[in-house]
């Protein structure tokens, strides 16, 4: 694979001749230093790709000619994380890595632990800042896809609408007795189009009542192990184990 990955949202297999955004231009040309001649993969997210040569090296519209178009199928099972929102940067931190681990979805919430506001308005800037993480992500490690990432919503209106989407609902507990991930994927009945999600709490954890809707919305309460973990390694450790369950489920 060729040292450069650039994204642009809008390819299509009968036109090869690709011109960058502006951003996407400077990170190859003036971040990357990458030069005419040098080849490149262009990836749009959705598992297209052109393998291509850079023939204007210009940082601010770079050019680039396609060699050879790929189009990579979708996995079968689909895989999905939802986040009650850090602090500081750890949202960020947290799509990155899904991302690279080849995540589907990932559904921002708001819960009433949450320490970070989004102020009204900045909504869709919030969204843009976390779809550029995504194809950082993607850029670094290969992935064809960028996970879709969901308005962020509060907790209640997730398990009400979005969560009855999944077949295996899972939350990261604290609680006593909670049983372990590969326990509760064996009582399940999944199969090679299974889908999952898994749900992992704030700092301070959801509240009882939280808890209260969160098991009448069916999600089983799976241990990460004797240790308490920050949010963001649970849901790296979470996903992790999960995408590793489903492994032996795929054709």
């Amino acid at each position: 694979m060729p040292d450069f990955r650039s994204y642009c949202p809008t390819l299509d297999p009968n036109v090869p001749q690709i011109t960058l955004s502006a951003d996407e231009s400077h990170h190859l040309i003036s971040v990357n230093r990458a030069r005419q001649g040098d080849p490149v993969i262009i990836f749009d997210g959705f598992g297209n790709e052109w393998a291509s040569e850079i023939t204007i090296a210009n940082k601010r519209e770079a050019v680039l000619e396609g060699k050879a178009f790929n189009h990579h199928s979708p996995p079968l099972q689909r895989i999905a994380l939802a986040q009650s929102i850090p602090k500081s940067k750890g949202l960020e931190n947290i799509i990155r890595k899904a991302t690279e681990l080849g995540i589907q979805d990932i559904y921002p919430l708001i819960s009433n632990r949450t320490e970070t506001k989004i102020r009204d308005g900045k909504e869709k800037t919030k969204n843009e800042k976390w779809l550029g993480v995504a194809i950082e992500g993607a850029k670094q490690s290969g992935n064809p896809f960028i996970p879709t990432i969901h308005p962020a919503q509060r907790l209640d209106l997730f398990l009400e609408k979005e969560s009855g989407n999944f077949q295996l609902k899972l939350i990261a507990s604290l609680e006593e007795g909670s049983a372990t991930l590969h326990g509760q994927i064996e009582k399940a009945v999944l199969n090679p189009n299974a889908s999952g999600i898994f749900l992992v709490g704030p700092e301070g954890d959801f509240t009882e009542t939280e808890y209260t809707q969160i098991r009448q919305a069916d999600f089983l309460p799976v241990s990460l192990g004797p240790y308490v973990l920050k949010c963001e390694t649970a849901a790296v450790k979470a996903l992790s184990i999960l995408q590793h369950e489903f492994s032996k489920w795929a054709p």
